[in-house]
């Protein structure tokens, strides 16, 4: 084998760094300085034009427009000078400047590559006041989408300056990078919409963030903790507190399925529907009164898992219902857990608009117990071996924990932080913790 010393080709050196320069492009006019500043050391040119043709530009039969042109300084060989016009800057794409006629005009009425030696441009309607002194030509059709929607057309100002092989290169290079630039500015455009909806996400947080309460519950013989995470911006969970009378509290926590925003609109709509609601009825009738509602707005495929319950420290009961909701778990004094025991749970909501029932208990609390309710984001983390955390590692979690309501919460995550290695969310995670004094 005998390899080929190439170090010495100026050529392939400058080709690399182009390919090089190209490979970084941002956008279409980036790839473009990039490719005429280095080609031009290779193959010169003395001028460029670029047209735009067809039905996509809003064109007729024998129109065009100019989009780029630049002619190179004479005593300035092998430089490529700024284009002299930038569509996406000097045009109004309401009122396109149009031209008909000349040079160019009789290239696109052709529909195929030309070569053309001898010019006489002077009195050119459109390439007269640009490139007057230019003796020779290369059209090239640039293809987009199996149509000719651009024509690049390079001069020199040899009568002679092409050769026919110049066109075959040219015609097969010119596509390519046109093809090139066509994604780069597709990019640009995704890259915009990306960014849109990205603010859209976000403005769908703030007002998700909106909805849930602004601070903790301030109940004579119980404290409080919460948190709210999110594996997306905006989320699918949602918890919430309803102050009653007799220094009662209402207490929900719900679980959209899916999550992001899809699932915050529906968490919306879950919201608005709980505050028209008349928790007096009891947590089994509201829930009911819900899902009445939720089920006729909610597309199919949407459920809600969730339970609400009403808290009165003073006689020490929880009295809760729960629609396909985890068990809240319990901790007593010396940091044993358990499920709280209470109604079966029933179907989520929003399934069917049908007659509801569902079963709601009142269990009692003891001094010193907590109470955690949460949503199925934690319990379901997955570590790298496909492992879930289980409730079982929840509950190992609450059990070390000192059973303060905040140091309860803090543990949880702990655990699945120490169970997943990452901080990062597969799904939304809500926890609501009280403890009973």
């Amino acid at each position: 084998m005998k390899r080929i010393d190439t170090q010495a080709s100026l050529r392939i050196a400058v080709l690399m760094e182009m390919l090089e320069d190209v490979s970084r492009a941002r956008g279409p006019e980036e790839a473009i300085r990039a490719y005429a500043s280095r080609i031009q050391r290779v193959r010169p040119l003395d001028a460029f034009v670029e047209v735009v043709v067809g039905p996509g530009a809003g064109l007729g039969p024998g129109e065009f427009k100019l989009s780029r042109w630049f002619v190179a300084d004479p005593a300035l060989p092998g430089t490529t000078p700024a284009p002299a016009t930038d569509p996406a800057r000097d045009f109004d794409p309401a009122d396109p400047p149009v031209h008909r006629g000349g040079l160019i005009g009789d290239v696109v009425a052709r529909h195929e590559p030309q070569l053309i030696h001898a010019l006489s441009l002077a009195a050119d309607p459109v390439l007269g006041p640009i490139a007057p002194e230019m003796g020779s030509c290369l059209a090239v059709p640039v293809f987009t989408d199996g149509l000719v929607q651009e024509w690049w057309l390079l001069f020199r100002r040899d009568p002679e300056g092409y050769t026919l092989a110049d066109l075959e290169d040219d015609l097969l290079i010119s596509n390519l990078f046109g093809a090139m630039t066509a994604n780069l500015q597709a990019v640009q455009q995704i890259r915009v919409l990306i960014q849109r909806l990205q603010d859209q996400f976000e403005e769908v947080a703030r007002v998700q963030q909106s909805l849930l309460p602004a601070r903790l519950p301030e109940l004579p013989g119980a404290t409080f903790a919460t948190s709210y995470l999110t594996s997306d911006q905006a989320g699918g969970d949602y918890y919430d507190f309803f102050p009653l009378p007799g220094a009662r509290l209402g207490v929900f926590v719900g679980d959209v399925s899916g999550h992001g925003p899809g699932a915050a609109t529906v968490m919306a709509r879950l919201h608005a529907i709980l505050h028209c609601s008349d928790l007096s009825l009891g947590p089994a009738k509201v829930l009911a009164f819900v899902n009445t509602h939720l089920a006729r707005t909610t597309s199919q495929g949407g459920y809600v898992t969730c339970l609400l319950g009403i808290l009165d420290p003073a006689a020490r009961s929880f009295t809760y219902a729960s629609a396909g909701h985890p068990a809240p778990r319990v901790r007593d004094p010396l940091g044993r857990v358990h499920a709280m025991g209470g109604p079966p749970a029933g179907m989520p909501l929003g399934i069917i608009d049908e007659p509801y029932g569902l079963e709601e208990a009142a269990v009692a609390l003891h001094p010193g117990q907590t109470v955690a309710i949460y949503t199925d984001g934690l319990y379901e983390s997955f570590n790298d071996d496909r492992a879930m955390l289980g409730v079982e590692g929840l509950d190992a979690a609450i059990a070390a924990s000192s059973g303060q309501p905040q140091d309860v919460v803090d543990a949880m995550h702990a655990a699945v932080f120490a169970h997943t290695g990452k901080r990062a969310r597969d799904d939304d995670q809500t926890i609501v913790v009280f403890r009973i004094d």
